[in-house]
């Protein structure tokens, strides 16, 4: 009897049949209209193209260097931010007049665009890796108070009257009642954060730097090397990949009831 997957419900065979054929289907029509077109090849390259492409900057050394650079901007963003974030928010619920005051402050911060607080970012901190942390990070750090605030004041009214009963004091309900209830939340924030931090880590690039992906991308672009930036554009999608299946393995290890069989 063939193994179900739990999310969707269709055998695992079927499903690794299916995962490759919309990719199969987008490099087929992608090499269809571009091969033996030299405008079209110019403006979107093509499957072969890109792949030479990627082939020379592994050899050369330039996309690994490139890429750890992003990587680690985004995975220390990443980690700053959401620790911090979770511990804000989780805090606020010790006083739901402190929750009040805070809120309309982090909802301001977090309409803010990304785009709009790089170059002062980048005018404080210069244009080295310090700056496309610092814009991971307030990617990220958002989300994370919102998420765990939501998740401290989603707790089980019984639980908490049962830990009164008790005689818990608050931090011992804190610890044992709250953080637990809302690290359903946390990973969730963890999950969103992926794309936020490689967004701001990528922004903070892409405006001034001397290297990562998104000084890649920008310095192909400017000489219309198209193949360049589509190897530039699928490391980052790779990238982001590697962080949710981090993420997936962090939530294994934290709730294991959400990935339990049967």
């Amino acid at each position: 009897m063939s193994k179900i997957d739990l999310k969707s419900g269709v055998p695992r065979w079927k499903l690794a049949l299916l995962y490759p054929l919309p990719l199969v289907v987008l490099i087929a029509c992608w090499h269809l209209y571009s091969a033996g077109d030299v405008h079209r090849q110019f403006i979107f390259s093509g499957p072969h193209q890109v792949w030479c492409t990627f082939i020379a900057l592994v050899q050369n050394g330039d996309l690994l260097k490139h890429a750890s650079v992003t990587l680690m901007e985004a995975l220390t963003g990443f980690a700053l931010g959401t620790a911090f974030g979770a511990a804000v928010g989780l805090s606020l619920w010790y006083s739901k007049t402190v929750a009040a005051v805070s809120k309309p402050y982090i909802a301001a911060l977090g309409s803010i665009p990304i785009f709009a607080l790089a170059p002062m970012i980048i005018a404080w901190f210069g244009i080295g890796v310090t700056s496309k942390i610092m814009l991971a990070f307030i990617s990220t750090v958002v989300v994370a108070i919102i998420q765990s605030y939501q998740g401290a004041m989603s707790v089980e009214p019984r639980f908490l009257r049962l830990m009164q009963v008790l005689g818990a004091t608050r931090f011992q309900t804190f610890r044992t009642v709250v953080v637990p209830s809302a690290l359903i939340w946390v990973v969730n924030a963890m999950k969103l954060n992926i794309g936020l931090a490689l967004l701001g880590a990528f922004i903070g690039e892409f405006i001034s730097s001397e290297q990562g992906l998104g000084y890649m991308i920008v310095r192909a672009s400017g000489l219309y090397d198209m193949a360049t930036v589509l190897v530039g554009v699928f490391t980052l999608v790779v990238i982001a990949l590697a962080l949710t299946a981090m993420v997936e393995f962090v939530e294994r290890k934290l709730l294991p009831w959400r990935w339990a069989s049967g």
